[in-house]
């Protein structure tokens, strides 16, 4: 028996490192706990304990890697650290400040400004730099964030936080230094560094203070005080010895303990905040609800499938259903614009007819006037010098009447070839040019007349007239520098092209060259280009527009009229290509 119990002993002792947190620094929890350390080095003399002071995060870190075997801390890093690791809750502290030693209600966080602060609510913090210890620091942080989301803060939104880390006497020195404007420190700490000589209580106060049994300034609710816990290494008969001891210590010098307090009020706080550990993020909850309902699921998914399946089809539909009422929309619109360009023809034609009828006596009587004083003046005096003026006033007046048939030709559709002849096209051009009086009109303009003298072309000279007058016009108002004729023979028929520098046409222009009334002139009709098409036609001839380079820097355009090549008689003898 004596053998195997000492066997026992020397197989069971060995080192044990209590880890606490060091709240107030490494130096400060050394001088507050070495005491307790000597004194259960003192009540087991086998064994050996060590004090290992660390912040949260380190004493989390050295739990994970097994390098401690004892934690004395605030309750809920016990909780936080209880969910991971196996730990045994063997002891709670006991407060020196509360009668009869109880251990309940004791850990809490208090809002502190300086006393000159203009601070007075916690509302007035928005804006502010607040200091505190650690996100996950208890009395150093989380209750006093709670109760400010009560006043109606968000603290990660509505102020500047600052972390300061540990040790949390920094915080202090902080605030009396102005560099914050208020700071979350734990209960009790501006009574201990008052009691230290480190600080004057009275230069601050508490923000949302609440009344407590003790004697310290408080914004929140008491909490359980530390405990004492034992990890999984803990062999059984050292834990239940442990806590003998230290619920035997009378000793004034050395803190007291009692039995575990509850960890429920802690718990709830934590899941409150949203930092208990066993609590599910929303993501985690929904995969878990998720994989209960897989059947529901799948068939919601099916449900929304076919549905936009079924939208997507009614969208190409109601597509190209507006697509069809577009199109049709839009040859309604032409077949009006066509049937308003009609019935503006026709109008036309009404109003050319009765022009032409207006017109034509007047046009008669002025030839016939003029013909009879030239017969008697031309026997009164053969060189009379009115002759020629005379003889150039009938002239003009047939021309006039000979313009108006050509107009009810064109009113009417109809082919005329009653006047049509072999004409010496030089002539006619030179002509046009002369009446149009280019020359003074428009002197920056050289025109070039590249037609042989002899050249001929089978058609009406007034009609021709007309067409030049009309083509030579659009080219000098189009700010031509230089304008060409030129005869051409293409097989069966003869062409007389008209080329400027003008700038010529754009695409929608020569798409659409002959529609009626559309002119980029302000003060044009539109009917010009119409007109000269319909002359030619009405001699089976045809009118053609195209843009060409005039030059590498200019543009011009390029009209063609074509007429049929018929042979008659050629009273000049001349042949019809000019040559």
């Amino acid at each position: 028996m004596l053998l195997l119990s000492g066997w026992l002993s020397s197989a069971w002792a060995g080192q044990w490192t209590i880890a606490v947190l060091a709240l107030r620094g490494d130096a400060h929890a050394l001088t507050q706990w070495q005491p307790l350390i000597d004194h259960l080095n003192r009540q087991f003399p086998a064994d050996s304990f060590q004090l290992l002071p660390l912040d949260l995060a380190s004493m989390s870190e050295a739990v994970s890697q097994g390098q401690v075997d004892f934690l004395l801390t605030n309750p809920a890093q016990y909780v936080q650290l209880d969910n991971s690791y196996p730990l045994r809750w063997l002891v709670s502290l006991r407060s020196a400040r509360k009668p009869q030693n109880a251990s309940s209600s004791v850990v809490g966080s208090v809002i502190l400004v300086r006393n000159d602060s203009p601070v007075t609510s916690a509302t007035q913090l928005i804006g502010k730099n607040v200091g505190a210890v650690s996100p996950d620091a208890f009395g150093g942080y989380l209750l006093g964030y709670k109760e400010l989301l009560a006043a109606g803060l968000h603290p990660e939104k509505d102020l500047h936080l600052h972390f300061s880390g540990y040790p949390v006497d920094a915080l202090l020195y902080l605030l009396r230094d102005r560099a914050l404007d208020a700071v979350i420190v734990p209960v009790c700490l501006l009574e201990e560094m008052q009691a230290e000589g480190l600080l004057q209580a009275s230069n601050y106060r508490a923000l949302l203070a609440k009344h407590s049994d003790q004697p310290c300034l408080t914004s929140s609710d008491l909490y359980p005080n530390w405990s004492f816990a034992a990890l999984g290494s803990v062999p059984d008969w050292l834990a239940d010895e442990l806590t003998r001891q230290l619920l035997q210590m009378n000793d004034p010098a050395l803190p007291s303990w009692g039995a575990p307090a509850s960890s429920r009020q802690v718990d709830q706080l934590l899941r409150d905040l949203d930092r208990h550990p066993a609590q599910r993020s929303l993501w985690q909850e929904i995969r878990s609800w998720a994989l209960q309902h897989l059947l529901l699921l799948a068939v919601i998914a099916g449900g929304m499938v076919l549905l936009a399946a079924n939208h997507l089809w009614i969208g190409y539909l109601v597509r190209r259903r507006g697509q069809q009422i577009e199109q049709m929309h839009q040859t309604l619109r032409a077949r009006e614009t066509a049937l308003a360009r009609a019935q503006r023809l026709s109008t036309l034609g009404e109003m050319a007819s009765g022009f032409a009828h207006e017109l034509n006596q007047p046009l008669a009587a002025i030839r016939h006037y003029a013909e009879g004083c030239r017969i008697r003046l031309e026997r009164s005096d053969p060189q009379h010098s009115l002759l020629p003026i005379l003889e150039q006033i009938g002239q003009q007046a047939q021309r006039g009447a000979q313009t108006i048939v050509n107009l009810r030709q064109w009113a009417s559709k109809t082919p005329h070839h009653e006047s049509t002849q072999w004409l010496l096209l030089r002539p006619v051009v030179e002509n046009v040019i002369k009446l149009m009086r280019i020359e003074q009109h428009y002197p920056q303009c050289r025109i070039a007349i590249a037609i042989a003298p002899k050249s001929q072309l089978y058609s009406q000279t007034t009609l021709l007239e007309q067409v030049l007058t009309n083509l030579l016009s659009n080219s000098l108002q189009a700010g031509a520098q230089q304008i060409t004729l030129r005869r051409e023979t293409d097989g069966d028929r003869q062409t007389l092209i008209v080329e400027d520098d003008g700038g010529g046409l754009s695409a929608a222009q020569l798409a659409q060259p002959f529609v009626p009334f559309r002119s980029s002139k302000p003060e044009g009709l539109g009917l010009g280009l119409v007109i000269c098409q319909r002359l030619l036609r009405s001699q089976q001839g045809e009118l053609t527009l195209e843009n060409y380079s005039a030059s590498p820097q200019r543009q011009g355009l390029r009209v063609t009229l074509h007429l049929p090549n018929i042979y008659k008689e050629n009273p000049h003898g001349a042949d019809p290509s000019g040559r």
